[in-house]
């Protein structure tokens, strides 16, 4: 019986995340020659001051890129994304 941790940050729409599951189960399932039946998929949901990237937390560094993208968009500077 596959079990498959998802952790993210919390946001998302409740849609979104039903989705997930259907697509990460069947996948699953196919890459695994699985009953889909027995495919489990638990999602983590965590707020992003308690997820840290490059050292930071994660509610710091969304935030900063969010306002770079809105500098960009009003044409003021160029905004590099960075892998999180």
């Amino acid at each position: 019986m596959p079990i498959i941790t998802v952790n993210l940050l919390e946001g998302r729409s409740a849609e979104n995340i039903e989705k997930m599951i259907t697509q990460v189960s069947e996948a699953a399932a196919s890459s695994l020659d699985a009953p889909i039946e027995t495919v489990r998929v638990m999602v983590n949901e965590m707020p992003a001051h308690t997820f840290g990237i490059g050292g930071r937390p994660a509610s710091v560094v969304m935030a900063e890129r969010r306002a770079a993208a809105s500098a960009t968009s009003d044409g003021k500077t160029e905004a590099r994304e960075e892998p999180g």
